[in-house]
């Protein structure tokens, strides 16, 4: 019997930052998604285009689109770009003598929130009974990050590659394979170019002031685009369930402007010190692991000065830092405009994994 529904909570487990909408569950982060498992067989999953998909509208569309994947039963049955204000998908059962089986499923967005959001419409199964959410893992990890953690480039062949949402790939960085080898929950905040005291910029004396990620921490999420006349970042963010440890993984793009200025790194310091009051109130409890690496590293020592601050003006030891050893593109390749290759991002997420076991 062929049933329909809104991926509302009574049916879904939501994954990372999302907002419901009467008809629709828009999907804004790196790795936003649902997940739900029914006892069926044919499944049918509908996206709704946000403003990159207008004919007259986006910010550079040819490289913007939402990218987004259906995992059934571990294995991907669905990786598209949305190019188009309403599109559907058969993503399994196609073939009717399909038999009637307990599935897992999982839908989620790959790219980031800043080029697009995507709206998940109705979702249409074969099933004598509507499906139900995947229940929470015990622990909940956020990473908070820039273009590594977004996965960009991720699927593409080298450093030549120009920047596209359709080969950026969260599910292949490091942050999301290091939660699923663990078994927890994740969330990401993720921007690729973001920084907290300048964006990257080719210009060390002109900061990127436009691309600072503590504005968007807040939010559900920022994006050049809307969904139905409405941006993102209209709408805050409610922290309903809490994080039991938070990754913040930046720096990398500050040291394009920092380099080696004694007083713009003192600023990336204060600024970054401002940045963890703000996670602490809004998550008391969580563990906090300040971490720089992968890519660039120069900004290490001024991190570990900013957690042995943080621990000394509030009393609060549930802070560390967590050095990655930089990528060596030369030996282990690289993505898309020198970013860090398949090989490095699963061997970061090795290290991350590792070093989260210590906090869970």
């Amino acid at each position: 019997m062929r049933k329909s529904f809104i991926p509302t909570t009574e049916y879904v487990k939501v994954l990372g930052r999302t907002i419901m909408f009467d008809d629709c569950r828009l999907l804004c982060c790196s790795g936003s998604g649902v997940e739900f498992s029914y006892t069926g067989s044919w499944l049918k999953v509908t996206f709704l285009g946000d403003s990159s998909t207008d004919n007259d509208g986006g910010v550079m569309r040819w490289r913007d689109h939402a990218r987004v994947m259906v995992v059934v039963d571990g294995h991907i049955m669905l990786d598209t770009s949305i190019r188009n204000k309403k599109e559907s998908y058969v993503v399994y059962g196609e073939d009717p003598s399909t038999p009637i089986a307990k599935h897992n499923v999982r839908i989620i967005k790959l790219s980031e929130p800043r080029m697009s959001s995507v709206g998940l419409g109705e979702i249409e199964i074969e099933a004598d009974e509507l499906p139900s959410p995947v229940a929470n893992k015990e622990k909940l990890v956020e990473f908070i990050g820039d273009s590594i953690t977004c996965g960009y480039g991720v699927d593409t062949q080298h450093e030549l590659c120009p920047f596209s949402t359709g080969t950026e790939n969260a599910s292949r960085a490091y942050a999301y394979m290091a939660a699923e080898k663990l078994g927890v929950d994740y969330s990401l905040v993720s921007y690729s170019g973001h920084g907290l005291i300048s964006g990257w910029t080719p210009d060390c004396n002109v900061p990127k002031k436009e691309e600072l990620l503590p504005p968007y921490y807040e939010i559900v999420a920022y994006s050049y685009n809307n969904f139905r006349g409405i941006a993102p970042q209209t709408y805050k963010w409610e922290f309903e369930r809490k994080a039991d440890v938070i990754v913040i993984n930046l720096g990398t793009n500050d040291f394009s402007y920092t380099v080696d200025d004694s007083e713009k790194i003192a600023e990336f310091e204060k600024l970054y010190l401002d940045f963890l009051r703000t996670i602490r109130k809004c998550n008391p409890k969580a563990h906090i692991i300040c971490a720089l690496g992968i890519m660039l590293d120069d900004l290490y020592p001024a991190i570990e000065r900013v957690v042995e601050t943080f621990k000394l003006q509030n009393d609060d030891n549930k802070i560390s830092a967590f050095h990655f050893e930089p990528h060596n593109g030369e030996n282990d390749g690289f993505a898309a405009d020198w970013h860090p290759s398949p090989f490095t991002q699963r061997r970061a997420a090795d290290l991350m994994a590792n070093e989260l076991k210590k906090w869970l």
